[in-house]
């Protein structure tokens, strides 16, 4: 009787196929696997260049809004200088490290964060700029002036108009200030309370658009129907009176009523809060100083135990610090507002807008002829980036034309497969980024650039 069954030969086959089909089936999912991580991040820093460039984009193209490319250059009409006889000094802005340069749209500073984005020297071609823009942030029209005190230093703003309407959300019911739990947001350290807080128990329209934009630390914008400007970067808020706002100058500071320079009582000249916006790249775990008030990545109070406590479950594991608590280093890119008269950082007005930068360069668009004394000049248009740019933007910023941003966005982690290559030509903008020297490996980079003319600095007429 015959016998069925596998023979030796036919068991190894079978099992050397098995082994095969197995083997390709493992090596398909780890392949998927390692490409879904792979789009994964590939998604999060192409959402993080979105939302990056959505916020440069707005800012930038609003530079000089309601006010003016050079605050210097402006006058009254066929007057394209600055009047000394109706303001004695020329409107400026503090610059960074030091004296004051021209209120105007744009400050630059070249390659000035690079020792916190690359503390290490290791990465060629990166860089880190800083950028400070003057634009109106919170409105979009300019406001009436009803009148002004004797002294011309008190402002009072038209009521009837739409515009007025819209900034104070006439009509509508107050909403708390400090009050509520948790406190509303106007509540803190940026003076909305102390300004606006009372006013909520006599009338109605304080709106919160209207409370931030002429918070304290903004620059006041005055033009006149016969085209002079005046510019205060010092003032407050007054006591309301029959449902008017009042804008306070500081004392000694008032406008020129009743001159040649200001007739009247400055009657239908419009006025406008503008702030002074800065983009900075910051290391986040960095203790809070001047230049990052709020500490915003302060870990210690989430846990169970207290970081800075000795006795906490998490220290009897580990020394941690806060830069464990998430992949590091990690340097970001942030948007915050600046005080206008000594360039501190606003509480509670720092925003980050990107995280794991690699690479902030902001270039220009500069028109060489813009702001000349001789009429009629043709338009003499370069490229104008690094240290030469930062000459020719902080002493002229009128010439800007359009800026230029290359933001370059890294993987959270490096990648050991990844080597850097840090023999990178001049002008090359590298793809990986070395997060960690002693490490294997390298970060990849997402780069992106965006040009964003700036219409608001190129109608103006300087020269």
């Amino acid at each position: 009787m015959r016998q069925s069954g596998f023979t030796l030969i036919e068991l190894m086959i079978a099992m050397v196929v098995g082994l095969t089909a197995v083997s390709s089936v493992y090596a398909l999912g780890s392949a998927m696997s390692e490409q879904f991580f792979v789009e994964q991040r590939v998604a999060s820093s192409q959402g993080t260049s979105r939302v990056a460039t959505l916020e440069l984009r707005q800012d930038i193209s609003r530079a000089g809004l309601f006010g003016t490319p050079n605050a210097s250059l402006v006058g009254g009409p066929g007057i394209n200088r600055f009047e000394p006889t109706c303001d004695p000094t020329a409107p400026e802005l503090p610059r960074l490290g030091g004296g004051n340069g021209p209120m105007g749209a744009f400050q630059y500073y070249a390659n000035e964060d690079i020792a916190v984005l690359d503390p290490d020297s290791v990465n060629a071609g990166a860089r880190a700029d800083r950028l400070r823009v003057l634009t109106s942030m919170y409105l979009t029209e300019q406001l009436l002036v009803s009148s002004t005190s004797i002294d011309g230093e008190t402002i009072v703003l038209q009521t009837g108009n739409q515009a007025y309407r819209r900034t104070f959300a006439w009509g509508s019911t107050a909403g708390p200030f400090t009050t509520g739990s948790p406190p509303d947001y106007l509540a803190g350290a940026l003076n909305w309370d102390t300004a606006w807080g009372s006013e909520s128990g006599s009338w109605k329209g304080i709106g919160q658009r209207g409370a931030r934009a002429f918070q304290s630390g903004s620059v006041l914008h005055i033009e006149t129907p016969e085209g002079r400007h005046f510019f205060r970067s010092v003032f407050g808020k007054g006591s309301n009176v029959e449902n008017q706002i009042r804008l306070v100058l500081e004392t000694g500071d008032g406008l020129p009523i009743g001159t040649a320079c200001l007739p009247g009582a400055a009657e239908g000249s419009t006025i406008a809060p503008l702030q002074w916006v800065e983009y900075a790249i910051i290391d986040p775990f960095a203790p809070a100083d001047a230049s990052n008030p709020d500490d915003f990545l302060k870990f210690d109070g989430i846990f169970f135990g207290d970081l800075a406590d000795t006795d906490s479950p998490i220290h009897n594991v580990h020394a941690l610090t806060e830069a464990d608590l998430l992949e590091a280093p990690n340097r970001v890119l942030v948007r915050r507002i600046l005080d206008a008269t000594d360039q501190s950082v606003k509480a509670n007005s720092t925003q980050v807008v990107a995280e794991f930068v690699t690479h902030f360069e902001v270039s220009f668009i500069i028109d060489a002829n813009s702001g000349s004394t001789s009429s009629g000049s043709p338009p003499l248009l370069s490229h104008e980036k690094g240290a030469t740019a930062e000459v020719t933007v902080n002493g002229n910023p009128e010439r800007v034309r359009s800026v230029i941003i290359d933001l370059g966005i890294r993987s959270p982690l490096e990648d050991p497969s990844l080597d850097y290559n840090g023999d990178v030509d001049a002008g090359i903008v590298p793809t990986r980024f070395e997060v960690d020297k002693d490490a294997k490996g390298s970060a990849r980079v997402r780069h992106l650039r965006i040009e964003v003319p700036v219409m608001s600095v190129a109608r103006r007429n300087l020269g």
